[in-house]
């Protein structure tokens, strides 16, 4: 180099010499090992994996989801239930209108005899007659009019409720479907009662066989309507009992 031209071997060797570096740069070392240590660092450097933690936050959120679980079950549960509680609320609301208000009043239109709807036991031809006797066109009419409306639709929503209270609120069984079973019959036994019962009061002359028949439906009728009502009364009382006693957690 210029610097060692006019010197000696020695001194050009120490004029040639690189400056001694600084504490620190002598331990870096050279820029180029520097470079390749950083690259294989990087090569080699990551965030292994680490097993999951169980924190009392995460059991705690677990626990949350359970609830809110549980929470939309019950939810999704409601609604049928209220199907149930609306059928069971009409049936109830037109037996009291039926037998229990209109049909009472209908004895004002006949001496004060009870309509044969009314009569648990039954009844006879002379009872029919008897009745025949007092009730005026106006008063049968009323009746047939009663047994066109309320007498179809009470019958109807109680075999609703029926097998709405068998299909959700009940367990599997094969009661359940005796119970839906027995309540379409009642259903059918007390319109076609309700249509005997016309006849009998406005046809000449009287059948006495009619009149067996249709004491014989109101019989059965009512049989079935105690059995049946008994039956789902009881289930709906003891679900609602369960579900109150029923641990919370």
């Amino acid at each position: 180099c210029r610097r060692c031209r006019g010197h000696d071997a020695v001194a050009r060797d120490r004029a040639c010499a690189p400056a001694p570096q600084s504490g620190a740069a002598a331990r870096r070392g050279p820029a180029w090992k520097n470079d390749l240590m950083s690259r294989r660092r990087k090569k080699t450097r990551g965030n292994p994996a680490q097993p999951p933690r169980s924190t009392g936050s995460g059991l705690r959120s677990a626990a949350d989801r359970r609830a809110a679980d549980r929470r939309a079950a019950q939810g999704s549960t409601s609604n049928p239930k209220l199907l149930v509680y609306a059928l069971l609320g009409v049936a109830v609301f037109m037996f009291i209108y039926l037998h229990l208000y209109a049909l009472p009043q209908m004895t004002h239109f006949a001496g004060g005899f009870a309509m044969p709807d009314a009569r648990l036991m039954g009844y006879d031809a002379a009872d029919i007659e008897r009745l025949r006797n007092v009730m005026d066109e106006t008063a049968t009419g009323q009746l047939n009019f009663l047994h066109k409306t309320a007498g179809i639709v009470f019958p109807v929503f109680f075999a609703l409720a029926t097998w709405a209270v068998a299909g959700l609120v009940m367990r599997r069984g094969v009661f359940r479907w005796v119970l839906v079973a027995a309540a379409v019959l009642f259903a059918v036994v007390d319109i076609t009662e309700n249509v005997l019962i016309d006849r009998i009061l406005t046809r000449d002359p009287l059948d006495e066989g009619l009149v067996a028949a249709s004491s014989s439906l109101t019989v059965a009728s009512w049989a079935l309507l105690v059995l049946v009502g008994a039956a789902v009364i009881g289930t709906v009382i003891m679900n609602i009992v369960k579900a109150s006693v029923r641990p919370r957690t």
